[in-house]
């Protein structure tokens, strides 16, 4: 067996590439197979780090059944939401080449729940999705707060990442004017991440 690069996302999530699973990580560590192409989403930038660790943890402490993954690139996120127990899965992006990407990548898993793959915008199905992960730059993220805000079912929490520290102020106003409340935020390499939860209406 080759295994041509292994990248430890979180704890507990590895991508690898190559025709098998490595032995060398620990059998409880979930490992998703990746194959290089132009789509973002490899596990080498941070953003992609922090909401991989960011949606392993929120699945594994509650049952999530509906997760929205906007800005979707390889699936990887919207993949480890399966993974992890997700009964319905949406995984977006505006690029060609990031929904083919997307298409092939769902395909790897073995698994009985499928992921809808779509260009569509985020509150198309409604306010259908117990998590919303957002992993696309500030310019946009502000544009489609709304959108955004608008896909969350009650009590539904949105993960946004793509942008700087700085950045985290205007992000929080834009955000918590859609009816949204700030619960906390974290960084890695000078890229930060939000979260935020909708109200039980």
């Amino acid at each position: 067996m080759i295994v041509t690069n292994l990248t430890q996302l979180s704890p507990q999530v590895y991508l690898y590439s190559g025709d098998e699973k490595p032995s060398s990580i620990p059998k409880s560590a979930l490992t998703l197979r990746h194959v290089s192409d132009e789509a973002f989403g490899d596990g080498s930038h941070p953003t992609t780090r922090l909401c991989a660790g960011a949606v392993d943890l929120l699945c594994r402490l509650q049952p999530i059944q509906s997760v929205l993954d906007v800005g979707t690139g390889t699936g990887v996120l919207a993949r480890i939401a399966r993974a992890r127990g997700a009964q319905r899965i949406v995984a977006t992006d505006i690029e060609k080449v990031a929904l083919q990407s997307a298409k092939l990548h769902v395909t790897f898993d073995r698994h009985s729940v499928e992921i809808e793959v779509s260009d569509q915008l985020p509150d198309h199905w409604g306010p259908q999705f117990n998590l919303v992960i957002a992993n696309i730059l500030e310019a946009p993220l502000k544009s489609l707060a709304k959108n955004l805000a608008d896909a969350l079912t009650p009590k539904g929490r949105l993960l946004i990442s793509g942008f700087t520290p700085a950045q985290i102020p205007a992000l929080r106003t834009a955000f918590i004017r859609q009816g949204l409340k700030y619960e906390n935020e974290s960084s890695l390499e000078e890229w930060a991440l939000l979260m935020f939860k909708k109200d039980d209406g």
